[in-house]
């Protein structure tokens, strides 16, 4: 899952620096509900004041001071932008980060050692993705960078027309073109055809040519033309290519961003359904897996975490355990994910909702 390398070098420099975390809801659809982040932030606020009430004095005015750091901050004063959450990190220290959340959240304050991770994982998605909508005749390819489309090609079905013997102005349709057995219709249609064909196999080769390691791949455009692409597709690209049918050919750049949004964030739960069962048998035939909370921690004691998934379920349960082993995942260079709804997969109750790729096994499971 995505992590900006910015946040993790904030995070990483003040591990250990008593943090302001706050993170503030996108504005929901109802006109009438826009401001309730005002007040989730103010009772947010107001509860950590409560439980520093009997802290030293220096710890409660370096609360104070970030909490008027972080308020002085906020994107629009009063009505931060209604189709973007929001986060900010401010330091004891006087140091601060802040960054825009493409996706809902919701309004939560937090205050202890470190910036608190685990509700940026919850709506983080992947920065990156090429779109491809293609038709019988078009074929339109974009980068999905940061919120944003970037144009990489566009182009049209060739149709060649060989012009039949005839006097005066151009054919009329069903003009015979000379062959025996064959009128201008068929000849067109058979062009058309052959053109369609042309089509899929450029559109198949720009995509070899473009697709970036580890890229998702979204197609749309018409359901057949894009089952028919992702099905021409070799092995190491399917693999991560998804169909998209609300990605049409004519939807506008802005409609496109909110479904381009959903279907990386469905891939990712497909990849970690996929990973977390992968997981489970590496860690029973090769112990390069810990399942549960204790042996991922006990991983990463031992600095052998490759990877993280973990479910919203063990973060309610064992918040602190949950941002701590979080943070040293990261810190490792090891990729940390939130786990979807795993359906048929009895993850929180076998796995504490935790389970670990490890660079190396354990040596209590060699």
């Amino acid at each position: 899952m995505f992590f900006p390398d910015e946040l993790l070098d904030f995070i990483r420099a003040h591990r250990d620096e008593l943090t302001l975390s706050v993170y503030i809801e996108a504005a929901p659809a109802d006109p009438a509900a826009r401001r309730n982040w005002r007040v989730h932030l103010r009772q947010g606020l107001n509860d950590v004041r409560g439980t520093l009430a009997a802290a030293p004095a220096d710890e409660q005015d370096a609360f104070e001071r970030c909490a008027a750091e972080v308020l002085a901050r906020l994107p629009n004063g009063d009505a931060p932008a209604t189709s973007l959450g929001w986060a900010c990190f401010a330091t004891a220290g006087g140091d601060a980060f802040c960054l825009h959340l493409r996706d809902a959240t919701e309004t939560s304050v937090s205050w202890g050692p470190g910036a608190r991770v685990v509700p940026y994982l919850r709506v983080a998605t992947e920065p990156r993705a090429l779109v491809v909508r293609i038709d019988k005749t078009h074929v339109r390819i974009d980068r999905w960078t940061d919120g944003l489309f970037e144009p990489l090609e566009a182009f049209e079905a060739e149709i060649s027309h060989d012009v039949g013997t005839h006097m005066g102005d151009a054919p009329r349709l069903g003009f015979h073109d000379g062959t025996r057995g064959s009128t201008r219709t068929d000849t067109d249609q058979r062009h058309r055809i052959d053109a369609t064909e042309r089509l899929f196999v450029q559109a198949r080769q720009r995509l070899l040519q473009l697709a970036l390691p580890q890229e998702p791949i979204l197609i749309g455009g018409t359901a057949d033309a894009g089952t028919k692409l992702r099905d021409q597709l070799p092995d190491q690209l399917e693999g991560r290519a998804m169909l998209v049918p609300a990605l049409t050919m004519t939807l506008s750049d802005g409609a496109a961003a909110a479904v381009v949004l959903q279907a990386l964030h469905e891939f990712d739960a497909a990849l970690r359904v996929r990973r977390v069962t992968e997981l489970r048998e590496m860690a029973h035939a090769h112990g390069r897996a810990a399942v549960g909370l204790m042996p991922a921690r006990a991983a990463a004691d031992l600095g052998a975490l490759a990877e993280l998934i973990f479910s919203a379920r063990a973060w309610k349960q064992h918040p602190d355990e949950i941002e701590d082993l979080v943070r040293r995942a990261l810190f490792e260079g090891a990729d940390v994910a939130l786990a979807p709804s795993l359906s048929g997969i009895a993850f929180d109750s076998e796995a504490d909702g935790v389970i670990a790729g490890l660079r190396f096994p354990l040596p209590t499971m060699r």
